[in-house]
């Protein structure tokens, strides 16, 4: 099994950044997905990491030369990962679903709207961590037979953590 930390919408909330490092760290975090604004933030996030760390761009990274899409197999499965705004997310996910199930994905994860999502539409298991900024992540279990996200507040994690 591998255990994926996906974050997006960060927006240079350094406090937040800061614990997400420590959760990882704590949480035996095997790879870590950055879904787009701030990319800055995730390169932050690479130089403090010893795990992999994939990244897309966003709306907000203007002047990024990353790019806007990435594709990942992890333990067999296939993941799309993309910011979402250029799939009308805030409408729906029906336009993202359609897409990635054309391209033969298992999940599409995104970002954009700040708002915590994880669900089928269609076939395809879409994924929304929320943003990071506000302390909102998903890790995603992923193993040969299944995926299984779970969204966390990583302030709630570090009040448990330091009582």
């Amino acid at each position: 099994m591998t255990r994926i930390a996906v974050v997006s919408d960060s927006h240079g909330g350094t406090l937040h950044l800061e614990r997400f490092v420590e959760f990882c760290r704590e949480e035996g975090i095997d790879r870590v997905f950055h879904l787009g604004d701030v990319v800055e933030d995730a390169k932050w996030l690479r130089k403090r990491l010893d795990v992999p760390l994939t990244l897309v761009a966003g709306n907000c990274d203007y002047l990024s030369h990353e790019a806007r899409e990435a594709r990942e197999t992890v333990e067999g499965k296939r993941l799309l990962l993309v910011h979402g705004d250029r799939y009308g997310v805030r409408c729906g996910g029906d336009r993202l679903s359609y897409y990635a199930e054309e391209q033969m994905m298992d999940a599409a994860l995104y970002g954009h709207t700040h708002r915590s999502f994880a669900g089928y539409v269609g076939k395809v298991l879409l994924i929304n961590p929320g943003a990071l900024k506000d302390g909102s992540l998903c890790v995603l279990e992923v193993s040969p037979g299944d995926m299984i996200p779970r969204i966390l507040d990583v302030d709630e994690w570090y009040r448990t953590r330091r009582g």
